[in-house]
């Protein structure tokens, strides 16, 4: 544990290794419901948010610095898997300007190198993966446990884990050569595909206490009893109406709801919000 401390320590990212908040679900709830999101004339990525019917905006900077977590070096997200979309999706003009490195000098750094043609299976069927597109049991061996902590406390659970994303590729890389990395920008990136998606999972309610704890700071009114912490768990949040459980596998599903509906239903959701503890995932904190 120490040797993984002192290389994520390098460019900051130790601070996945200190995450040890009670969440506070209402607050989760409340953030996401009224979230947006733009560049300020300065060209700051800019975070806005209305609590108790108090607006406040934040530069992806300020946010950082709030959550205790990296918000300079390079930056990318993706969802996708093959590596070519780093240089699609990162800026390439303003203050987040990234070039990401090569496919190809990823992959020499990360990857174990292929022996042949390698496949894996989709739908029961064998299909041929990508040259830039790497599998989890394809990542150097001693990078394995930072996949597992990454996944864990940046893009969250659930999804697909036999591969490796195009951005997580990209931690990895800058974690090895210790090259600074915009943790602040890919955390704010996600939020917005999760405001975009009104049934995605909420994620990062741990690292959003850290965020509350700064509202109250600023309002102290706001610090009102519906307001509850419980422990922190492994699973993000979720309205309860998108968790499946195994009562319901297999039955047909409500008609989703549009953007506007499960916004306004977000609040009425509270009590129905599931916590669940994943056992088979790392836990170093």
């Amino acid at each position: 544990m120490s040797h993984i401390r002192a290389k994520f320590g390098l460019i900051g990212f130790d601070c996945l290794l200190n995450i040890n908040e009670q969440i506070v679900p209402r607050f989760v709830l409340e953030f996401y419901s009224q979230l947006t999101f733009d560049y300020n004339s300065e060209g700051h990525f800019v975070v806005n948010f209305v609590i108790q019917s108090k607006s406040f905006s934040l530069t992806l900077e300020e946010f950082g610095q709030i959550l205790k977590i990296p918000f300079k070096g390079q930056v990318s997200y993706t969802d996708m898997w093959l590596l070519d979309y780093l240089s699609i999706s990162a800026p390439s003009k303003g203050r987040y300007k990234t070039t990401p490195p090569s496919p190809n000098v990823i992959k020499s750094l990360i990857q174990v190198p292929r022996q042949g043609q390698v496949t894996r299976t989709k739908n029961k069927k064998p299909v041929v993966v990508d040259k830039n597109e790497i599998l989890t049991r394809e990542i150097q061996p001693h990078m394995k446990p930072w996949v597992d902590i990454i996944r864990e406390n940046v893009i969250c659970l659930g999804g697909h884990r036999d591969h490796v994303s195009a951005c997580l590729c990209h931690m990895l890389y800058c974690i090895e050569t210790s090259t600074p990395y915009n943790l602040a920008f890919f955390i704010l990136k996600r939020m917005e595909k999760t405001r975009n998606k009104p049934k995605e999972l909420l994620p990062y309610g741990m690292l959003l206490t850290r965020l509350f704890k700064h509202v109250v700071s600023i309002f102290p009114e706001l610090a009102i009893d519906h307001y509850l912490s419980y422990d922190r768990v492994m699973h993000p949040l979720a309205p309860h109406y998108e968790r499946k459980t195994r009562s319901d596998h297999g039955k047909k599903r409500p008609p989703e709801l549009s953007h506007q509906q499960t916004s306004i239903n977000f609040l009425t959701l509270i009590e129905n919000v599931i916590f669940q503890v994943d056992t088979s995932v790392w836990v170093f904190i």
